[in-house]
């Protein structure tokens, strides 16, 4: 598929496992599709990349920014159900000049799930004035689970700025408490919570298209609440 028009795209249906952004685009691009996606970001493009993942298969996204001055945000939400297991890839590659890669991931996990993150930044030798981030917040909700993840930044120039963080939370007693004394039922408090964490990753939706993204955030709570 050939991304050649600014504009929101939801390629969720897509079977392409190869997405081509053209130059000098602006685009926000919405996907939950299950397997392998390959993006190829062109020069001067600007890219949105928003990824909700639910499904116990292997997932794997890879990023290639080959031109200069392209700049990639990636917003990606983890939910396991079932039980099972979710073991997910992400990968960025950096082989121009000026370009720039932000990659934030929210993984919200219930009692006895188990999510297998992989992440990776890589960044070529010669090229300058190059950014890439990496965040992972992990959200737990019971007391038992497992999550591995591996954060890497593999850096090959001198002229870099680069990081990685991770965050690890259980859902606030405190909160849930003042919410619960203000007569809302713990369920409900819970539900609250996590809606504000699901709305920081996709927030930005809202703005390119409101309708899809209270859709979306309506889809992913009543996915939490079935469980």
């Amino acid at each position: 598929m050939i991304i050649d028009k600014n504009w929101f795209y939801d390629i969720s249906n897509i079977l392409d496992n190869e997405i081509i952004i053209t130059e000098n685009l602006v685009v926000s691009i919405y996907d939950d599709w299950k397997y392998t996606r390959k993006i190829y970001l062109w020069f001067d493009s600007i890219v949105e990349y928003f990824w909700f993942v639910h499904n116990p298969q292997i997932n794997t996204i890879e990023f290639y920014q080959n031109e200069e001055n392209s700049n990639l945000k990636v917003k990606y939400l983890h939910y396991s159900v079932d039980n099972k297991k979710i073991k997910s890839r992400i990968y960025s590659n950096i082989k121009s000049n000026k370009s720039k890669s932000d990659v934030k991931i929210l993984s919200i996990i219930d009692e006895k799930w188990d999510i297998d993150l992989d992440w990776i930044i890589e960044i070529s030798k010669w090229y300058e004035k190059i950014v890439g981030h990496l965040v992972e917040e992990n959200l737990f909700l019971w007391e038992s689970w497992k999550i591995k993840w591996v954060p890497t930044l593999l850096v090959r120039s001198d002229d870099v700025e680069a990081s990685h963080a991770c965050k690890i939370e259980k859902i606030s007693n405190d909160k849930l408490f003042y919410l619960k004394s203000r007569w809302v039922e713990e369920k409900t408090a819970l539900m609250l919570l996590l809606e504000a964490n699901i709305k920081s990753i996709f927030s930005c939706l809202s703005m390119v298209d409101n309708d899809f993204y209270t859709n979306l955030i309506l889809e992913i709570t009543e996915i939490i609440n079935k469980k």
